[in-house]
């Protein structure tokens, strides 16, 4: 047998006269030659690796295991703890487990060079010149990648170091300038309250000091009742809105099919409804793309200019109240409307009909008929105080009417004409102010509170957004800022989440966003947006491998090294590593015709 007589001679040869074959002659088959050293015979003697037996140096390579760590095998298959060396001359050594070894298959993606099917019926030509070739082309495309990545991460850190400098140049210019706004806008709120009191004093014994006194003492009643009617309408507002998503659910994804007499009313009432008031289902889309937080905060903000635009006077309130009413009776009639078409449908639809967007209809019209009892619980706690508010509201609303008519004939020549210059000036002077100062906080969160990656990378692409056509919906991520899908059909959008932060650990390849539009019957939607080092920013794909929660991939120089040097030129440095790539093929085609005996 090949294996024993070549072990025989390289017992003989060092035993007779201490020499053991090199590299060139002889070497053992499937050894890594960081090893080399142990494999030397000692008396003719070869100890295990994990030092258990000591065994002839002749049974190296004997298929035969006698060593626990399977040690004494490395170029057969007898051990199947074993591992197999592969030299891959012109590639990379490889590494097999010891039963894959003569087991008729070509592993060339370890074992390019074919070594380890020596001893079986499989054929496997040497084909390391080829995949190397192939291996060192992808290694050279992907270092000059990665070359042309860290050039643009440089450039954005360039940009960076400018741009916050431009930035820090123009905060302190902004809070010289919201200096001199806060002073300005004393001075017009001073005139402004001068002419004023002014024109108190001549209104006190005019009808419209009546008027005035009569604010005085109803005024309170009117903001109150006012109020209590805006609360109101915001809870039937959403209960509208609601009603509206749900029926328009209905007509999009219901199932023509079953032609279903129950649903096909339903619907039929619903367009009738919304062709007439298109407006309507715009708003009601505008709601559902809302969060809890933000839609409570658009409430508090329409609360806070009616109480700017409504409360000062009691002519403004009473108009706002009469509004009121009137928008309440309309809500009123639309909700009883279009609940009554729900609940025909859910009274007689066909419960034989497995038709999804029908039945979870039905099931959201329970969960409304739920939600409108708790929310209207207040509105009947309140009930009696409204009664009595409207009461006070039927009594002096034909005063204030008659007093406000009688008063447009009061003239006050100039001053009215100077009170009212005034107030706007005062008014400018002051969106004036909130714009510096918004500006002012905007730029201080940006330079002094927000991470914005090392050396603030992220800073000249702040809120930048990028966009993928997916088919059914596109899909956009603005930098540090928001991510949203969009459907192509009908243009809703649905917010995946706010920016978060980075990766754990600091890593500025990873974006999170959260706490995006919560999911029916599900999470919150959240985004992790994860980079691959390229010089282009750019949004490749995305996916939704868990409910609601969505994976985006982005190349961009984020993900790349940001190296203390300058970086070369890409094409320069896919010319030296073209270079190197040839001086590789040159030394495997040098080694390829020098095969040399192995144990």
């Amino acid at each position: 047998m090949r294996i024993d007589w070549a072990s025989h001679v390289a017992l003989v040869l060092y035993s007779n006269f201490g020499l053991v074959l090199g590299d060139s002659l002889l070497a053992i088959r499937g050894l890594d030659p960081a090893l080399a050293e142990k494999y030397k015979p000692v008396n003719g003697k070869f100890t295990c690796l994990d030092g258990s037996k000591e065994l002839a140096f002749s049974r190296v390579n004997d298929d035969y295991c006698d060593c626990a760590d399977g040690s004494d095998e490395p170029g057969t298959s007898a051990c199947e703890n074993g591992t197999f060396y592969c030299a891959n001359k012109g590639h990379i050594p490889g590494k097999l487990r010891a039963w894959q070894v003569n087991d008729g298959v070509c592993d060339y993606d370890v074992c390019c060079d074919g070594s380890d099917e020596w001893d079986s019926e499989a054929t496997c030509p040497d084909k390391c010149s080829e995949i190397g070739k192939a291996h060192r082309q992808i290694e050279a495309e992907q270092q000059q990648k990665q070359q042309a990545g860290a050039k643009r991460l440089h450039e954005l850190v360039d940009q960076a170091k400018q741009l916050r400098e431009a930035k820090t140049a123009e905060l302190a210019e902004e809070q010289i300038k919201l200096e001199q706004l806060e002073k300005q806008l004393a001075e017009a709120e001073a005139r402004k309250n001068d002419l004023e009191q002014q024109q108190r004093d001549y209104e006190a014994n005019s009808n419209a000091g009546k008027l005035q006194a009569l604010s005085d003492q109803h005024l309170p009643d009117f903001i109150r009742y006012r109020k209590l009617l805006s609360a109101e309408l915001h809870i039937l507002r959403a209960h509208r809105d609601t009603l509206i998503l749900m029926l328009k659910a209905v007509r999009s994804d219901h199932n023509p099919e079953f032609n279903d007499e129950a649903v096909l009313s339903a619907i039929s009432g619903y367009s009738e409804f919304i062709d007439a008031y298109p407006y309507l289902e715009a708003a009601a889309l505008e709601y559902a793309d809302e969060d809890t937080a933000a839609r409570e905060e658009r409430q508090l903000q329409m609360d806070r200019d009616n109480e700017e635009q409504d409360d000062v006077s009691l002519s403004a309130c009473a108009n706002a109240v009469e509004i009121a009413l009137n928008e309440r009776q309309t809500l009123n009639d639309d909700i009883s409307m279009l609940y009554g078409l729900m609940d025909g449908m859910r009274s007689g639809y066909n419960k034989n009909y497995h038709d999804l967007a029908v039945k979870g209809a039905v099931s959201g019209l329970d969960e409304f008929d739920r939600t409108r009892e708790r929310d209207l619980v207040e509105v009947k706690d309140q009930k009696q105080q409204v009664d009595e508010l409207k009461k006070t509201f039927d009594e002096v609303k034909p005063q204030v009417s008659e007093l406000a008519e009688l008063a447009s004939d009061d003239s006050s020549g100039d001053l009215d004409t100077q009170v009212s210059e005034a107030r706007s000036a005062f008014w400018d002077k002051q969106s004036e102010k909130t714009q510096a100062n918004s500006k002012v906080s905007n730029l201080q969160e940006l330079l002094k509170d927000k991470d914005l990656g090392p050396e603030d990378v992220f800073l000249p692409v702040y809120k930048e957004c990028f966009s993928l056509d997916a088919g059914e919906y596109t899909y956009e991520v603005c930098l540090l800022d928001r991510a949203t899908q969009i459907e192509n059909k009908n243009s809703a959008r649905q917010n995946l989440g706010t920016f978060a932060g980075f990766g754990d650990g600091n890593d500025y390849s990873k974006l999170k966003f959260t706490h995006g539009t919560k999911c029916w019957n599900g999470p919150e939607r959240s985004m992790t947006v994860k980079f691959e080092c390229a010089s282009e920013i750019k949004l490749v794909s995305v996916k939704e491998p868990e409910k609601c929660e969505y994976e985006a991939h982005m190349t961009g120089p984020f993900a790349c090294a940001l190296s203390q040097q300058h970086v070369e030129d890409p094409e320069t440095s896919g010319l030296e590593a073209a270079d190197l790539s040839a001086e590789a093929e040159a030394e495997a085609e040098a080694v390829k015709d020098h095969p040399h005996d192995e144990l």
